[in-house]
């Protein structure tokens, strides 16, 4: 507090108002700061054979194919054994005159200790530390160490966040620096997803439809998505608001990508709303190592684990426009009509010439009475829109297992767009009901996807062509596969605790020829998170709950050869410690049994308790 001080005294002097005369007249132009900052220690210790994996090595040194490293599977944050410390603060300063406001942010941020655990398990690191970025000033690496230490690092900088211009009243604005877009429409654009796993009182699936954690009034919500830097302007009259943006994305050392966009939104409320939005990316420097297969040097790595395919890319280009609908179809059903269309092209490619256009389509239909809502919705995303491939600033230890390969956006790279409905190369429909604002509280999900095109050799080499999950094929043995999900959020309040069931399964399946048994995929992926949690004042809650992760079946072969489970047991409390500070204590202990990623090979087995505790400050 003695180095708030002179800053809280700053403030108040700057809002005091005159006192020469006895009715003092405003002052045409008024200083505010505000203070935002927490510190978070982390203390993780693992350990068991799957803290080393057989593939580590190899994938350490660039190789992009997935071993089965030790990783969180609800959250896909790194389980590693390491101490460290973080500490971030930031001061944002506004100056309003006649009608016209400028503010600028300047933050303090500090690391000691496990640079992955920081990078993890924390809040989302500021851009001048952070790795996913392309910061440097962490020794970031990927790395299986085995004890604590192994990866340790320090870092202290202090930068100019952003700053802004705009009028007082909201009507225009110009931000430079880092930020988050106001407005995006996510089958056109979305920023890339956080790589941390932002401390919380519970666990969640990843795919879930609950109301997300339980947390204090007071207790910031986290960003949508790691920010962007360069410029954004918005300009609002009546009911449209436009927003002109040109910022870097995050990219891998010596491979910049570049986005301009421009979007208009018409927002005539009560749910009727209508928006454009025209992107284009460019990437360039140096060849990306893919997990794609229309790049030069393309080829399918043979392995216990199947044919994964890999190829080297460089000087993408690629330009998505969309249009969207949101409105009252009737007096009593709502609709929404969303249409992208994209154009990709590389210059290092398998295949010059080859590139098509593709489409993103969604229409839904829903209906609410009262607490009840319920609708379904129908997708088809093709296999060549939103193709790029973009690797974040670095590479991450972070991966699924190699039975769940997620070709195009794999945990350390994004598509532009949303993906976690329905992916590339996919078409289905989608079910939903919701019961909300009772003592029961339920959401349901169901949905169907099928592959748009078999994922043969001759199509999974055209320039542009992205297939989400399932290996490639050789031609004249394609099959056509299917997933499922089926998904509940179910919550209970009586008066001693308020209990939640989160349950979500995933499935995969595609046939296979008698001649191509590596075809074969025959997937189940029940999770399930069972929770208890109790709000004891306005000021202090807590929670406690345990989770089960599940993956068995078949991929890439004929017979069972995908087996594993997590379990964790967790708890977690916030408290609110003055009007200033809160204060939030993370506990977990996980179990991660399974078979061996290649037959006769180390298991993947380990044991991990992970402990956060974070405290947070706003003036």
């Amino acid at each position: 507090m003695t180095i708030l001080a002179p800053l809280l005294a700053c403030c108040l002097l700057a809002d005091a108002a005159p006192t020469a005369t006895p009715t003092p007249t405003p002052a045409p132009y008024r200083i505010a700061l505000s203070i935002d900052g927490y510190s978070t220690f982390i203390d993780q210790a693992t350990n068991g054979a799957g803290v080393t994996p057989p593939e580590g090595a190899g994938f350490a040194a660039g190789s992009p194919l997935s071993p089965l490293t030790p990783y969180d599977t609800f959250s896909s944050a790194a389980s590693i054994p390491g101490v460290a410390a973080v500490t971030q603060l930031g001061v944002t300063a506004s100056y309003a005159e006649r009608g016209v406001r400028g503010a600028a942010t300047l933050a303090l941020g500090a690391v000691d200790g496990s640079v992955q655990n920081a990078a993890y398990w924390g809040e989302s690191l500021l851009p001048a530390l952070n790795p996913h970025l392309g910061s440097t000033a962490l020794p970031y690496a990927i790395s299986f160490p085995t004890h604590a230490g192994q990866d340790d690092g320090s870092a202290l900088r202090a930068s100019l966040v952003s700053g802004s211009i705009g009028a007082v009243g909201g009507a225009w604005l110009v931000r430079g620096g880092w930020f988050d877009l106001q407005q995006s429409d996510r089958f056109v654009f979305v920023q890339p997803p956080l790589t941390n796993s932002t401390p919380a009182v519970i666990v969640q699936t990843a795919e879930t439809l609950g109301n997300g954690s339980p947390t204090l009034a007071t207790w910031p919500s986290p960003p949508p998505g790691l920010p962007l830097a360069g410029i954004d302007a918005v300009y609002h009259h009546g009911d449209a608001t436009v927003e002109l943006t040109n910022a870097a994305l995050p990219a891998l050392p010596g491979t910049p990508a570049r986005l301009s966009m421009a979007s208009v939104v018409f927002d005539r409320g009560e749910g009727t709303r209508f928006s454009a939005q025209l992107l284009h990316v460019a990437s360039g420097g140096a060849i990306l190592s893919s997990t794609t297969l229309f790049g030069q040097a393309a080829m399918l790595n043979p392995g216990p684990q199947g044919p994964l395919p890999t190829s080297q890319l460089g000087g993408q280009r690629e330009t998505i426009a969309g249009l969207r609908g949101a409105f009252h179809a009737t007096k009593a059903i709502d609709a929404v009509i969303e249409i992208g269309r994209s154009w990709y092209d590389a210059y290092q490619v398998l295949l010059p010439g080859t590139s098509r256009p593709g489409g993103f389509y969604h229409i839904g239909l829903s209906r609410a009475i009262g607490r009840v809502s319920a609708g379904v919705d129908a997708y088809r995303f093709e296999g060549r829109y939103a193709s790029a491939f973009l690797p974040y600033g670095a590479p991450e230890n972070v991966w699924s297992v190699v039975w769940s390969w997620p070709a195009i956006w794999l945990k350390s790279t994004y598509q532009l767009v949303d993906n976690t409905i329905a992916g590339s190369n996919r078409q289905g429909y989608r079910l939903h009901y919701n019961l909300d604002r009772g003592p029961v509280e339920l959401h349901a999900a169901f949905s169907t996807f099928r592959q748009i095109q078999p994922a043969d050799l001759d199509v999974v080499h055209q320039v542009g062509f992205v297939e989400g999950f399932f290996l490639p094929q050789q031609p004249g043995a394609a099959t056509l596969g299917v997933q499922h999900q089926y998904a509940v959020w179910a919550a209970w309040h009586p008066p001693i605790a308020d209990l939640a069931l989160d349950f979500v399964e995933d499935t995969l399946h595609r046939d296979a020829l008698a001649a191509h048994p590596e075809d074969a995929v025959s997937l189940a992926a029940p999770q399930a998170v069972l929770s208890a949690s109790k709000s004891f004042s306005p000021f202090a809650l807590g929670a406690v709950g345990v989770g089960s992760y599940h993956m068995r079946g078949a991929f890439a072969h004929a017979f069972a050869n995908v087996d594993f489970t997590q379990t964790v047991a967790f708890a977690g409390a916030q408290l609110a410690e003055s009007k200033t500070t809160s204060i939030l204590i993370e506990a977990r202990h996980s179990v991660f049994r399974g078979l061996p990623s290649i037959p006769g090979g180390p298991p993947p087995n380990f044991n991990g308790t992970l402990l956060v505790v974070e405290q947070r400050i706003h003036m």
